[in-house]
Formats: C-alpha cells, sequence, structure tokens
C-alpha cells in the first residue's frame, strides 16, 4: 500500500474569512477570547528521527543523530510542532492552502489552476481564515502576526532511548504528474492534503540493502539513529487572544481521538515518527478579572489552571465538541481517521511501488493510490 493518502477537501464551503483580533485587545465586545498556556507530553509509539535544521544525513558510515539542545537534551525543535498543528488546523477547520504554489518537478508539473481561488493563501492581513487567524500570515510584505507561541519539545531526562543504527529507504521524490494520485476522481482538484499512515517499520534496512546511483556512485539512503519507541518529551504551547474556533480547532489539533496519532520527524514513509501528543495541563487568564479582581498575596486574580479529569471535561472536550459542531471539516477529519489510525491496520504493509517506472506503465494509468494495496 502507498504510504500516504490524502485528505479530501470540501470544495463546496471556502475558508471563513474576517477580521483577526488582535494582539493588544485583551478584550472584545461581544467575543470570548481565550489566553493561557498548554502543556504537552510527547510519547514515541515507533522509532523518531529529528534532523538538524538544513543538514541531511549523507555519511554511509557515521550515523547522523536526532537533533540536540546545547544542554545535550534531545529535542523536537517548536518550529516542527507549529508546522504539525497548523497543518492541522487547515485541514480541520478547512483553512487556506498556506503553502502550495502549485508548481511540481522544476516547474514541469502545474496544479495552481487546480485550488479554486477562494481556498489560496489569504492575502489581506484584515481578512484571514481560521489558520492564519490562529498561527499568523505573510504574503507580500501584508503582516498578521501569529498568536500562537509553540517551544521545543525536550527530551525527559533518562527518557530518551536510542534505536539501532539504521539505514533508510530510498526516499522518493513526489510523483504529482501521476494525476490518479495527485489529482481528484474527476481530474478538477488537487486531491486534498497529504498524510503518511501509520505502520510499525519493522523492515527497517541493514548495509546490505544499500542503493547507490549516479555517476559517483553516492548512497540513495541515508544512515541515522533514531530515538527508540517510548522515549518522551514535554512541550509548552502559549496563545493570547484565540477566539473559540481557533481555541477548538487549536486543542483538537492537539488531542485529535483516543484511536489516532501525529506523524513527525524524517523517515515517515518507512514508518518512523509516529507520537502520540498528550496534553497535562491548561491555564487560562480572563484578563478583564486579572486586572480588575482582588487576589491574595501571592495569587494572581484571573488564572485558572486544569488537570486531570477537569482539565478533559472543562475545557477540552467542551471547546473540541463546539468547534465539531460549528466548524470541523468532516470530510477532512474521515480521512484523517483513516490514515492516522492507531494501532495501524496489521494486514497493511505500507510502501512505494518497487518497479522503477510503476506510474509510467500503461497498466498503472489511472489507478488511485487504493489500488497500490498489493503492487510489486
Amino acid at each position: 500500500m502507498n504510504p500516504y493518502d490524502f485528505a479530501h477537501i470540501d470544495w463546496s464551503k471556502p475558508p471563513k474569512r474576517h477580521k483577526p483580533v488582535w494582539h493588544h485587545h485583551l478584550i472584545e465586545t461581544g467575543k470570548r477570547l481565550f489566553s493561557g498556556s498548554m502543556e504537552v507530553d510527547v510519547y514515541a509509539e515507533t522509532p523518531i528521527f529529528i534532523a538538524n535544521s538544513g543538514v541531511v544525513p549523507t555519511d554511509p558510515k557515521r550515523p547522523a543523530q536526532s537533533m540536540q539542545n546545547r544542554q545535550g537534551d534531545y529535542i523536537i525543535p517548536g518550529s516542527s510542532l507549529k508546522g504539525v498543528l497548523r497543518s492541522l488546523v487547515e485541514t480541520l477547520g478547512n483553512g487556506c492552502m498556506t503553502l502550495f504554489d502549485g508548481d511540481y518537478e522544476s516547474h514541469r508539473v502545474h496544479y495552481r489552476d487546480r485550488v479554486p481561488q477562494a481556498f489560496r493563501h489569504c492575502s489581506d492581513s484584515t481578512n484571514l481564515c481560521i489558520a492564519c487567524r490562529a498561527f499568523g500570515m505573510l504574503n507580500r510584505g501584508d503582516i498578521f502576526l501569529g498568536k500562537i507561541n509553540i517551544g521545543d519539545a525536550v527530551s525527559y531526562p533518562g527518557r530518551a532511548y536510542q534505536y539501532e543504527a539504521i539505514y533508510t529507504a530510498v526516499l522518493v521524490e513526489p510523483k504529482p504528474r501521476h494525476e490518479a494520485f495527485y489529482l481528484d476522481e474527476k481530474r478538477q482538484y488537487i486531491a486534498g492534503r497529504k498524510f503518511y499512515f501509520h505502520h510499525t517499520g519493522d523492515d527497517l534496512l541493514t548495509e546490505r540493502q544499500l542503493r547507490y546511483f549516479g555517476r559517483n556512485q553516492e548512497p540513495a539512503n541515508r544512515y541515522i539513529q533514531p530515538l527508540d519507541r517510548e522515549s518522551s518529551f514535554h512541550f509548552r504551547i502559549d496563545f493570547t487572544n484565540l477566539e473559540a474556533d481557533e481555541f477548538g480547532a487549536l486543542l483538537l489539533a492537539v488531542a485529535l481521538e483516543d484511536e489516532m496519532r501525529h506523524k513527525i520527524g524524517y523517515g515517515k514513509p518507512m514508518g518512523l515518527g509516529s507520537v502520540q501528543f498528550a496534553p497535562t495541563s491548561i491555564t487560562l487568564v480572563d484578563y478583564a478579572a486579572r486586572y480588575t479582581s482582588y487576589a491574595k498575596p501571592g495569587e494572581k486574580g484571573g488564572k485558572t489552571t486544569w488537570q486531570g479529569d477537569p482539565m478533559w471535561n472543562e475545557v477540552l472536550f467542551e471547546q473540541t465538541d463546539n468547534f465539531i459542531e460549528t466548524d470541523l471539516s468532516r470530510l477532512a477529519m474521515d480521512d484523517l481517521r483513516r490514515i492516522w489510525r492507531w494501532p495501524p491496520d496489521p494486514d497493511a504493509d505500507y510502501y512505494y511501488p518497487s518497479k522503477r517506472d510503476w506510474f509510467d506503465t500503461p497498466a498503472s494509468q489511472g489507478k488511485r493510490i487504493a489500488d497500490t494495496w498489493d503492487v510489486p
């Protein structure tokens, strides 16, 4: 089975755009705003590898190590976490196509006209979709700073475990020219947003399976040493002046559902990077009460922290249920629930079709991702 699929976009419902609530408006007439922070644990369900920014592992004799901070702790950078969560808010909240430019394979494949104008990247800071209102927007000099800040996820002391050094599979480039994968059934619009299936990655490679390419016989595999299952991290999300739909979308993007997991890091097609995000506490600040009510010495008025069942029942479930009822893209959620199901389908074997020119053979013309279940 192909290692990725697409979460469909409901083209009948363009992104809901309106003027954002700015950072300095601590109170907005007629709207409840959410400010505060959320603490989140991260648990590795499969080996994970977070490459150093801008560094591609190329040494076939010395395994590249996962990213560490100056203190020697293993980390998942906040920028990576933010990218995952923003993509989810765009997907679940039917936001704009922030990163889509329509050009692939050195500009030889063009799909810009396969995205309706109403779904393209927000271009006016006074009229933004849910994702751009929450995470920010930059377009040709017009800027809206995001209202969500995410710190690095830092490994817990003694709870970052080394996996054996492995060679990755040959992680091939996307093949957008295969329209049956990248466009919808009618070839009218793009297929949606790409997500990778979870799988256990039990067939990780050995040195004997190395592949080489080019005149200089460069290795096509990468030699890495991931962190093992059960490695755990912790990070914090700070947010300011989120509207109800933005807050609900953020909470759902973090918590998902019990039988779903996130994907992050390097080597997602070969089974790396399946993790669980587990919120541990949520603190909300009511600025109206904070600056007008009396607090005892040593206390801060208007600030409430929830943990355990009260956190889930009084904040998470209440806010995500409201978002699901009014703003969730159910079409996308159905697909994401299928792709990110956990535990993975035990009968599925995920891999890219192994025939070099499978995408271009006559027998494969028109085949969709579901048709790759038993491709050799």
